[in-house]
């Protein structure tokens, strides 16, 4: 399954740079605890004991002996396991049982470890390097140091805390497996029966860093125990962690209660207990635990796996590749120039270079959308969208937009694909075809598709003028109007679904759009939108059926109308918050009015925008909430704000015209 990793996955619920404005820890706290709410699935208790777990498919077992295992030791000589007992302590004089290092110049432990299922050699490498590893110290901070009474006046004494110990251990046995693995790559063996990276050998370390100190990062502070990094990666946060390990005495079977690290974690030791943590865009699968003491070679199998694989395993997207320090390698064959930051493959497999992030969507299991500033071979410039869709919409929105081709101030549709993996189309459904039909309550089966859209623009934010920004409103007002005469409703209308490019104006994002039938003017939802964008009617609608929840699948009707009284909104947010051009903020509070404040109302923001929209025409409040900046348009507010009142007012008619607002804005550019 190549959903999004750790690199992919938590970013989109951390800080971005892109609209909206990014949420603090305590927010995302309650989305991620929402998220997964009915998307987790337990195979040790939801699923018969026959059933094969998805551990199986994603740790392939290999022919490695306890035996081998135990000949790899630390610098101190003593094993890294003995008596299927792994060893922590390091110092020698404390283990039981003794064992001689192999000599640096003879056959190595490490070469005892590629070994065939009858335990004979089949190692033909002459690394003759010996299999013990060093402690690696370069992990631990000043702060994990400690004051020694027998040496007050020497260095401090390094302390070692149980995350550390684990992370030796992890990286002792990496260092002896890799010189081993060295010789065969990229070929598979019974020993390394894992797909090889690529385009070369993986050089990666295990680090407890972030056991204290939280991975920096103000809207995701979690301490993840163990994180697995490139060594050639040298800035640290969420964006280079490749996957984590928790660990921990509590014993997640008896207690499913127990914090999961809001999702980060992929692998957890839980009394020694060693289960793999799935995520996707469907929900979360939690493995039947493994007990790394009675089956030793299976968390070797793991740490190979991850440390020496190809990164598919732990979800990274083999169609696509972000860089970081590593790719500067003089041997790597990434080769994307200096202005790119990546590249993702587009329909017919070919190479577009990835230029920028324009934008994430936020939550776990939501479309996952991601959106690139692209060139293709001729340095033309696109866009490229990827999602991950639900299975009833799929293709949805290219309809759309074939049906919308043409109207001006719309994007437009170059081509769009399903994302391929190892021959067919890409879904959530894939990975757990080996469950049966079992599944989390929450489930919905999910594909991963991309569309390559034309122009490229900025945030609407990036208007360089007040008349431009009226303009691009005016212009959005006239081609809704034009896909509501193709019977086109647009239906989530947000500042994250309109773009400028050039002094023009666009509407992307169709997500979300619905056919109105001929006939009607009008469709019927759930009530689709963004929470401090859409109107009035809707909220208190959406408001009853979350009330009256489960007496029914409730519908509302939606109009027209309802986007037009978004995009009032979108407008009062800008002039609101935005004291120069160019996406300048000069006070946050206001900023947030319509953003966070709202949407954190919940059922309330109904009655909030009621009391500031739904009021006597001599007041003047919204007029009073304009920015400095804008202090020259209050009048086009107060008439915008008009229109909506009488409208309300007026319930023989059909709520807010096209040509009311395109009259005033016309006025004003």
């Amino acid at each position: 399954m190549t959903s999004t990793s750790t690199s992919a996955i938590l970013p989109t619920v951390s800080s971005s740079s892109a609209f909206p404005i990014q949420r603090l820890q305590p927010r995302m706290n309650t989305l991620l605890s929402n998220d997964l709410l009915g998307n987790v699935l337990w195979e040790e208790s939801d699923l018969p004991s026959t059933t094969s777990s998805l551990m199986d498919l994603i740790i392939p077992k290999s022919s490695i002996h306890q035996s081998a295992i135990g000949g790899i030791t630390y610098t101190t000589g003593v094993p890294i396991l003995i008596d299927r007992k792994w060893q922590l302590d390091i110092k020698r004089n404390k283990q039981k049982q003794k064992q001689t290092q192999a000599p640096d110049d003879t056959g190595s432990d490490a070469e005892e470890l590629e070994t065939d299922s009858n335990g004979s050699s089949t190692s033909d490498t002459n690394e003759g390097s010996s299999p013990s590893a060093a402690a690696d110290t370069s992990d631990q901070s000043f702060s994990s140091q400690g004051y020694h009474p027998d040496n007050p006046n020497g260095k401090p004494t390094l302390k070692w805390t149980s995350e550390h110990k684990w992370a030796r251990l992890f990286n002792t046995l990496y260092s002896a497996t890799q010189k081993a693995y060295k010789a065969m790559f990229p070929l598979h063996s019974n020993t390394y029966p894992f797909e090889p990276a690529a385009p070369k050998r993986p050089q990666r370390r295990w680090s407890p860093d972030f056991c204290n100190i939280p991975v920096p990062d103000a809207t995701n502070i979690q301490k993840p125990d163990i994180v697995l990094l490139d060594k050639a990666v040298k800035r640290k946060g969420w964006g280079h962690i490749l996957t984590c390990v928790e660990i921990t005495e509590s014993d997640l079977g008896a207690d499913h209660g127990i914090p999961l690290f809001m999702g980060t974690v992929t692998k957890g030791l839980a009394a020694n207990r060693l289960r793999a943590h799935y995520m996707d865009r469907s929900g979360l699968i939690i493995t039947r635990p493994v007990l790394i003491t009675a089956n030793p070679t299976r968390l070797v199998d793991m740490l190979n796996t991850m440390s020496l694989g190809n990164g598919k395993v732990y979800g990274m997207d083999p169609t696509m590749h972000m860089c970081n320090e590593s790719c500067k390698s003089k041997d790597t064959q990434c080769k994307v120039g200096d202005q790119a930051i990546g590249w993702i493959e587009d329909k017919q497999r070919q190479k577009l270079l990835i230029i920028a992030i324009l934008w994430r969507s936020q939550g776990l299991f939501s479309r996952g959308t991601t959106c690139y500033r692209v060139w293709d071979e001729d340095r033309v410039e696109y866009a490229l969208k990827d999602c991950w869709v639900d299975e009833a919409k799929k293709d949805h929105e290219e309809r759309i937009l074939e049906i919308v081709q043409g109207i001006p101030n719309v994007v437009t549709l170059v081509a769009a694909w399903d994302v391929e993996y190892e021959g067919e189309s890409d879904s959530t459904l894939r990975i757990r075809k080996g469950h049966g039909n079992k599944f989390s309550p929450g489930f919905r089966c999910k594909y991963h598709q991309r569309m390559l859209l034309t122009p490229c623009g900025e945030p609407l934010s990036a208007f360089s003028s007040k008349r431009e920004l009226i303009s691009a409103f005016r212009d959005f007002v006239v081609a809704h109007k034009a896909m509501i005469r193709r019977n086109v409703l647009h239906g989530d209308l947000s500042p994250n679904n309109l773009i400028i490019h050039e002094g023009r104006s666009f509407f992307i994002d169709f997500d979300h759009t619905q056919i109105i039938v001929q006939g009607s003017t009008s469709v019927c939802s759930n009530g689709s939108g963004t929470v401090p964008y859409m109107s009035i009617r809707l909220l208190y609608a959406i408001t009853a059926i979350a009330r009256d929840k489960g007496l029914g699948n409730m519908m509302v009707e939606q109009t027209a109308s309802d986007d037009l009284e978004s995009l009032f909104y979108i407008f009062i947010e800008f002039v609101t918050s935005f004291n120069e051009p160019k996406g300048s903020r000069t006070d946050l509070k206001k900023a947030d009015r319509w953003g966070e404040v709202i949407e954190a109302m919940g059922p309330t923001a109904a009655l909030y925008k009621s009391g500031l929209v739904l009021v006597p025409r001599r007041d003047n409040e919204l007029m009073n909430c304009t920015t400095t900046y804008f202090g020259g348009v209050r009048d086009l507010v107060q008439a915008w704000h008009y229109i909506l009142l009488d409208a309300d007012a007026d319930q023989t008619c059909n709520g807010v015209t096209h040509e009311e607002i395109e009259e005033i804005l016309n006025a004003w550019v």
